[in-house]
């Protein structure tokens, strides 16, 4: 029996990622579906829109037939840590037989081909990006002009323009140095854009930036209707303006805390001395946590990076815990969100087989974590009180977490 794995966001679920799920499920013969899910806080630097339970439940409501969380430590890491520690969780479980993941292209051999050139030409590629950096290009731009420079083939240049290819060949490089037996498999990203902030005024397919964009911008549901799957979109009615949306802003006052009374800012992880200079500069005249970022922002830092620098700061994710992460080989602990009656089994297979420890609501569920994986685990812990923490203040709501079975 085949058991594919998606890693996911779903933040929120939409019509796109039904049909990912779908077209897994046909394409592969896969008879189980694992979803890999970011938790509380996501790949951007940013708190979920809403709480990953109500995620995890219209996973589970369209074809997904366990939900698993992906640990708040690549959850909120650059597009290598996500990776990494995501084909390392799953992996280690010992039932993952394929890992699906969307593309622009849809072309698993390019991006096959193109993956190994990137991973075996990585110091050129750097040496080359660092000499365009000096010539006053923005990293990003650097990078691209190096990979034109280097890449025999133009479709590679083109197919390493766009996001969910980036991410697929992340992916594809972590699975290969963790000589994984996981099959990489590819399904075209139908139809709308990864970053598209706008929702489409025709068609099913919008990204989840628009649908988020439209619900925070506007306090409304109505124009996420088409977009969002018949019992996904009753979860957003039922719970919305009483416990999401969640948003960066709402965890402003913290942040402006953190900035001005921590004295060094750089036992943060990811947070250099120039980006401390640089917050301290701009927080005085700063009302909210992404008026931060746009006066933090200049050519040489993206906004995500400095997202995910002002998120580590809220939740105390520090360089040193940061360390531990190698040091694990990216192996830290596994957390069941929730699971369908019918895939029981699979999840005792995990129980027997993993070699890694299982936790529930943030603890042990057996044996005593290492001391290293207690300490991650803990601060993984803080967040998530701190992220049920703004839900009260916001909509006076107390929010317990629960293990969802359908």
């Amino acid at each position: 029996m085949k058991t594919a794995a998606i890693i996911c966001e779903y933040n929120p679920f939409h019509n796109g990622h039904a049909y990912h799920i779908r077209r897994t499920r046909e394409e592969t013969g896969a008879r189980c579906v694992i979803a890999l899910m970011s938790g509380n806080y996501v790949q951007r630097g940013t708190p979920a829109i809403m709480e990953k339970q109500l995620r995890a439940q219209m996973a589970l409501d369209h074809g997904a037939d366990i939900v698993i969380e992906l640990p708040l430590w690549y959850a909120c890491g650059s597009a290598p840590y996500f990776a990494a520690g995501s084909v390392a969780l799953l992996d280690s479980l010992h039932v993952v037989d394929i890992l699906s993941f969307g593309s622009e292209c849809g072309d698993i051999g390019l991006l096959s081909e193109l993956s190994d050139f990137l991973t075996e030409n990585h110091c050129r590629l750097e040496k080359l990006a660092s000499d365009y950096v000096r010539q006053g290009h923005s990293y990003p731009k650097a990078r691209d002009l190096a990979l034109r420079q280097l890449a025999p083939d133009s479709a590679w240049v083109r197919a390493a323009e766009e996001p969910n290819n980036l991410l697929a060949l992340e992916y594809m490089k972590a699975l290969r140095q963790t000589h994984s037996r996981i099959r990489p498999f590819c399904v075209t990203r139908h139809a709308s854009r990864h970053h598209e902030s706008v929702l489409p005024e025709e068609g099913s397919f919008a990204s989840a930036s628009a649908i988020r964009g439209s619900i925070e911008s506007g306090g409304i549901l109505s124009g996420a209707a088409s977009a969002v799957p018949a019992k996904a979109f009753s979860i957003l009615k039922r719970h919305f303006q009483k416990d999401f949306p969640v948003s960066c802003d709402d965890f402003s006052l913290l942040l402006k805390h953190i900035i001005f009374s921590e004295p060094d800012l750089t036992i943060y992880w990811d947070v250099s001395s120039d980006l401390q200079d640089l917050m301290r500069k701009s927080t005085e005249f700063s009302s909210s946590f992404t008026d931060i970022i746009a006066r933090c922002k200049n050519k040489n830092i993206t906004w995500s990076r400095i997202s995910r620098s002002l998120l580590h700061m809220i939740l105390g994710m520090t360089g040193e815990n940061a360390d531990l992460l190698s040091r694990l080989d990216h192996r830290l602990y596994y957390q069941i969100l929730g699971f369908r009656k019918e895939s029981s089994h699979l999840i005792a297979s995990m129980q027997k087989n993993a070699v890694i420890p299982m936790v529930r609501h943030c603890r042990p569920l057996k044996d005593p974590l290492s001391p290293e994986r207690a300490d991650l685990l803990s601060v993984e812990r803080r967040a998530n009180l701190l992220y049920h923490t703004v839900i009260g203040e916001k909509f006076h709501q107390n929010w317990k977490d629960r293990q969802i079975i359908v």
